[in-house]
């Protein structure tokens, strides 16, 4: 249903994060961790819960202790990102819609012709390898079989927060891929951006990394946009969101304020949202070319300028610089093979 929606609201690529079941099928689901999409805490297979610190703090259920039938009859919890303000997402259709798996995304997307391409999103390759569970061979099987290594209507980027994952495909397609720092960054070593360039031409940052905020003021601006693109990197922006608790004060709590800050203050390839109604909207609005003539409104704000019209009193108390991306951040070891597994009945 979200997909479906996002190719009415004029979205240019759908993502699909892709899970592993236990039956070694790819799926497409936001979290590996179940209890974050589904209602499995109030199943049977709330047995099923575990401590993984190769995957995340906590304990959780993850997706490749269920097979693909598990998974399905399982009730879809939407994602309510700002749910600490008491602020939920569509509570009439919380648990509607289905699951997806791999290929029938790429079978929806590959129908679309309003779509400009495809990204999958792969992460805990090297955990799931030790596991018996291949996915970027189960990545590769499923992006054949639907004929995207064949065709070039639509472009196919594969992003992953791990340099080691997007290795494994280069040198085997001609996928874009996509470097996703993790991290809110204040800068990143010339070294550190020539690592990257050796295997991937797009990198997705946070918001923070562009703006950092304290105490949802924006304290500022970085020069990691500007840099990455010296080293001819696109670069994406992520989370964008209409909630008016996701953007900083200085947006004036409107969405395509901020969308504006990031793309004409700073001059960003592209944004990743919930909400592609409200940037669609956005690249279409006639100011964007009206050059000298451009209102005042349309005038990216200045990152800082509120913060500063705060009395001493009331100032947030100053925060640490954000940490610089190094080598030793990128550069990681192969993946491990995939484990042989003894199947049983």
């Amino acid at each position: 249903m979200a997909y479906t929606k996002a190719i009415q609201d004029g979205v240019d690529v759908l993502d699909c994060p892709v899970q592993m079941t236990k039956d070694g099928i790819p799926i497409c689901l936001g979290s590996i961790n179940l209890i974050q999409s589904t209602d499995i805490v109030r199943t049977g297979f709330s047995n099923l819960t575990e401590t993984v610190p190769e995957i995340m703090q906590g304990s959780g259920i993850f997706t490749y202790n269920l097979s693909w039938s598990d998974i399905k009859s399982l009730k879809p919890v939407i994602s309510s990102p700002q749910s600490q303000y008491k602020l939920f997402r569509n509570p009439k259709f919380q648990n509607a819609g289905k699951y997806l798996k791999l290929s029938e995304f790429l079978s929806m997307a590959n129908t679309t012709s309003s779509l400009n391409g495809v990204l999958i999103s792969i992460e805990n390759a090297a955990y799931l390898a030790k596991q018996g569970f291949g996915v970027t061979d189960a990545v590769l099987k499923a992006l054949n079989e639907a004929g995207y290594d064949k065709q070039t209507t639509q472009k196919v980027m594969i992003q992953s927060s791990s340099s080691s994952v997007l290795m494994k495909f280069k040198g085997k397609t001609n996928y874009q891929l996509v470097y996703k720092i993790d991290e809110d960054i204040g800068g990143a070593q010339s070294s550190t951006i020539d690592d990257i360039k050796r295997f991937a031409s797009a990198v997705v940052i946070s918001k923070d990394s562009v703006f950092p905020e304290n105490s949802a003021f924006l304290a500022g601006a970085t020069d990691v946009v500007s840099r990455l693109q010296a080293a001819n990197l696109s670069v994406l922006v992520q989370t964008f969101s209409n909630e008016f608790t996701s953007q900083a004060w200085d947006f004036f709590s409107d969405a395509t304020v901020e969308i504006n800050s990031f793309y004409s203050g700073t001059g960003i390839n592209g944004v990743i949202t919930d909400f592609p109604k409200t940037s669609d909207r956005y690249r279409r609005n006639r100011c964007l070319k009206r050059g000298n003539k451009t209102p005042t409104y349309m005038i990216p704000v200045q990152p800082g300028g509120l913060l500063q019209l705060v009395t001493t009193d009331y100032l947030p108390p100053a925060e640490a610089p954000k940490p610089y991306l190094t080598e030793s951040d990128v550069v990681e070891p192969p993946l491990p093979p995939v484990a042989k597994t003894t199947s049983i009945s």
